[in-house]
């Protein structure tokens, strides 16, 4: 490129020159033939442009008409968000400060907090124009029923543009989930212990020195093992087809929705289908592990002699003397009679897998990334821990015994949550809240969760990571039920609430803490020299993303616990 720069300096000095000589009688200044080499030039230019014209090459001809076209398309995308802008109610739109990055949602929310203390206001993201409601709001608009507004709804509308393609409503798996896999959970926690063992026996080998791993993949590697041996079964839970499948399905949903969201609004939903075409062809090969699996357990399905709804549907014991949770039983006994195929099981076995996996990995990166630089809180844990167990056993309960582990996993979801927005909806009727104007329908609405996780109302000296914190408040009087990892709440925004808050928190809460327990009791862990806390980082949509980088170095414990 420079070369050319040269060349193209030297050619205008000769014509300069040239120029110059041939016009020295007419007795012109410098400036007067600067202007004359200038315009020469562009002559120049203007014969070159019509000479490309007339005979351009297919490929450039492509290129330009291309650009020309995605030029003109983020034109009329401009114009029509002009148009079809909330702005028009009155919301005002919140301006990124000078010297802040328009992904540190963090300083935004900060800006929004102080312009617009205690109304809403307009927060836009790759086109999208989310109403931001004050913290205040959260318990008014987790009270919306779902007819009305929707988080499926803004997750289909926002991520697959309308194309369904995970995000449907699902009765049957929510039900499932939220009632007979959270009922069932305490008396599967010493089969749970098996599975964790078997993930950790998998994910690190030989330990018996310290030994590097990359945290948040070791923390998706022993998610998905642990998670999987209860939902799909032991035999596919461990093999390494469905856990690399399970992993690359959520690299690629995640890719797929980034990519849509860097093409103009109005084309997205063209553009979907394709960006999506990994993700549906890891689905598809997902499908194909699970329906063999799917069919053979629906040939001894015998609905009229399973409790099914009782959330214990009796499972003959594996070889190793473990269960799996009996999903398969309990989603074809709430299906609808149309539902009820082995497709649908494999739908909702892969979206009940897409869910759980990237949350509770990163859920778990950042416990342990707490932890690891806290030794003495470790050891403190360690003795809660051999104060419960009983020759290496949890109790058949639902962990609540483990107080200090829930307070250290709820005090690091309040200071490292997933993201700095909550309580996501679409509306699908008219809304009309306590603070702002009414809004269409399509408005996308949600609560600065922020401030909840920073509030000196709420928290004292809440910018301090205080292990303790939730322990102390649970032996208040009358609080001993509350206060838990898995509560909701308007100061526990991580969940959601309402009738459209997590069903599966208490089964995460449950993996969470048989993983922790097993890697605290049978390995010792530190980072690596020199190396500082692992880091999470702002991603465009306000969600926040662990250091895929960061490393922790694990050692077999000298003692063995079980």
């Amino acid at each position: 490129m420079w070369q050319r720069v040269v060349e193209t300096y030297a050619e205008l000095v000769e014509q300069y020159m040239v120029i110059r000589e041939s016009m020295s009688t007419l007795r012109l200044s410098r400036s007067e033939l600067a202007l004359l080499t200038i315009r020469k030039s562009w002559h120049d230019v203007k014969l070159g442009w019509q000479d490309w014209r007339d005979h351009p090459s297919r490929s450039i001809q492509l290129a330009v008409l291309t650009m020309a076209v995605f030029g003109a398309v983020v034109i009329l995308d401009k114009i029509i968000l002009q148009f079809t802008s909330l702005r028009r109610y009155g919301l005002p739109v919140l301006k990124r400060p000078k010297g802040v990055h328009r992904w540190d949602y963090a300083a935004l929310l900060q800006e929004g907090a102080r312009r617009y203390p205690d109304t809403p206001y307009i927060l836009t993201y790759s086109g999208y124009e989310y109403i931001v409601y004050p913290s205040s709001s959260f318990d008014e608009i987790k009270r919306l029923p779902a007819s009305q507004a929707s988080m499926i709804e803004w997750f289909t509308h926002v991520f697959f543009q309308g194309w369904r393609f995970l995000g449907h409503e699902s009765s049957s798996l929510y039900k499932t989930v939220g009632v007979d896999l959270t009922r069932a959970v305490p008396s599967y926690v010493q089969e749970r212990q098996q599975h964790a063992r078997r993930a950790f026996e998998l994910v690190t080998g030989p330990c018996s020195d310290w030994k590097p791993f990359a945290l948040f993949q070791t923390a998706m590697d022993l998610i998905a093992i642990t998670n999987a041996t209860g939902l799909v079964g032991p035999e596919l839970g461990i093999d390494q087809r469905w856990r690399k499948a399970v992993q690359r399905f959520v690299m690629a949903m995640m890719g797929a929705i980034f990519a849509s969201h860097a093409v103009p609004g109005i084309i997205r939903r063209a553009i979907s289908p394709i960006v999506f075409t990994p993700a549906w062809c890891l689905y598809y090969y997902m499908s194909r592990l699970l329906l063999p699996i799917i069919r053979d357990e629906l040939g001894t399905h015998k609905p009229d002699q399973d409790d099914t709804k009782s959330g214990m549907a009796p499972l003959e014991a594996k070889a190793d003397g473990t269960r799996n949770f009996p999903m398969i039983k309990w989603l074809m006994a709430r299906y609808k009679v149309e539902e009820a195929t082995p497709r649908q099981v494999a739908h909702d076995l892969i979206v009940a897998s897409f869910e759980s996996t990237p949350s509770m990995a990163g859920t778990l990166y950042m416990i342990l990334s707490e932890l690891v630089i806290r030794p003495a809180l470790i050891e403190e844990i360690r003795d809660e821990l051999s104060r419960n167990m009983v020759d290496g056993r949890l109790p058949q309960t639902n962990l609540g015994e483990l107080k200090k582990l829930d307070s250290v996993m709820r005090e690091s979801s309040r200071v490292n949550p997933f993201g700095y927005l909550t309580l996501f909806r679409r509306l699908k009727q008219p809304v009309q809240l306590s603070v702002g104007p009414r809004l269409p329908v399509g408005s996308l609405i949600c609560v600065d969760a922020y401030h909840i996780g920073i509030s000196e109302a709420l928290w004292t000296d809440p910018k301090t990571f205080d292990p303790m914190r939730f322990l102390k408040l649970r032996q208040q009087p009358g609080h001993e039920a509350m206060h838990q990892f898995t509560s909701l709440g308007a100061d526990s925004p991580g969940w959601g609430d309402g009738l459209q808050a997590c069903p599966g928190r208490a089964f995460a809460g449950n993996t969470l803490k048989i993983v922790l327990a097993h890697l605290l009791m049978n390995y010792d862990i530190k980072l690596p020299s020199r190396a500082e806390k692992p880091k999470r980082f702002s991603m465009p949509n306000g969600s926040l993303a662990p250091d895929m980088n960061a490393q922790l170095l694990l050692r077999k414990r000298r003692i063995k616990v079980d």
